[in-house]
């Protein structure tokens, strides 16, 4: 078992119980699975937060994910940032609504714990999470958008969905499907693409818009106008390049499946990346430990995670305390 890696997860885990803790009236702690089990025959739990009072939770919910990939460590610091203060009278991005009981926050923050231990991408067996739906691409990026020449290489796909993936969908399907009026958003982080920041939507499979492009564009439309544009770009992740096998391309193909009637809320979700590699410009050593491509220097951690509390804080009230009317559609 590597230890650094076992120390870092347990770092993280400590963190979520302890943000349970200190809100008890507020926040539940679920253990909601496990991964898959590593070569010492280890099996890491996942949790998730609900974050608000049981009636907001049904009617009013916004997911946030992180963790699917168990290198960009990042991601999951600024999420549990953002909890500490979304939950923080005193901050800036204080989300009062969660106490109110007009809003709630439903997390699943480290969806691939024994990637985090490994130190990997990809999940124990080796499967990339972000490839492992079953979603076959229309033209993929050749082998970075997904393959099945073996768990050796990175982006392999594997042959079913994989322990942690079927969390992660299990999670979307209890918490957001029911939802019955309005929007149902889900943010997954990730980081490491690029030098900037980008918001995507679907779909990455095919570069065809998704069914709800203009409702997505006007969100995006809304957020730069609160943020500054030049740090973020917005728009379908297939701009930027399309895979095979991405979980929010199923779960939406499912949700907005065009032989069945579109019945409650609207399922939107984004994934925000976070872009790590203006650092390997300014010093291309870092390509040499891959923990470094995807992940900022201890020096500009914290101004990293810093700079993405008002983006979340914006995109969480946009999506669940406005109504589809502002956006005329």
């Amino acid at each position: 078992m590597p230890i650094r890696g076992l120390e870092r997860l347990r770092r993280f885990e400590n963190r979520i119980i302890d943000i349970a803790r200190r809100h008890p009236a507020l926040v539940r702690l679920r253990q909601y699975g496990y991964s898959r089990r590593d070569k010492h025959g280890f099996r890491h739990p996942i949790y998730v937060l609900e974050i608000g009072k049981k009636s907001a939770l049904r009617k009013n919910p916004f997911a946030l994910v992180a963790g699917v990939h168990g290198l960009e460590t990042i991601a999951i610091r600024v999420l549990l940032d953002f909890l500490n203060e979304a939950l923080n009278p005193k901050s800036k991005v204080y989300l009062r609504e969660i106490k109110s009981g007009k809003l709630a926050l439903v997390t699943m923050p480290i969806v691939n714990p024994g990637g985090i231990v490994a130190n990997t991408r990809s999940n124990p067996a080796g499967v990339d999470l972000m490839r492992n739906s079953g979603v076959d691409a229309e033209s993929a990026m050749p082998f970075f958008g997904g393959h099945r020449l073996g768990n050796l290489l990175p982006y392999f796909r594997g042959s079913q969905p994989e322990p942690e993936a079927r969390q992660l969908m299990r999670f979307v399907r209890e918490y957001l499907f029911p939802v019955k009026k309005g929007l149902a958003p889900a943010l997954d982080i990730h980081s490491g693409y690029g030098s900037l920041n980008h918001l995507w939507w679907p779909y990455a499979f095919t570069k065809d818009p998704c069914e709800d492009t203009g409702l997505f564009q006007a969100i995006a439309k809304r957020l730069k106008s609160k943020l500054d544009d030049s740090f973020y770009r917005f728009g379908p992740q297939s701009e930027s390049y399309t895979t095979h096998g991405d979980i929010w391309d199923k779960l939406y193909l499912e949700c907005h499946n065009p032989a069945k009637p579109r019945t409650g809320a609207r399922f939107l979700p984004f994934t925000l990346e976070i872009g790590t590699w203006a650092q390997l410009r300014q010093n291309p050593k870092r390509l040499l430990k891959k923990k470094l491509i995807f992940n900022p220097d201890k020096e500009s951690k914290k101004e990293f995670i810093r700079a993405h509390r008002r983006f979340l804080y914006e995109l969480v009230r946009l999506t669940k305390l406005g109504s589809l009317k502002e956006y005329r559609l």
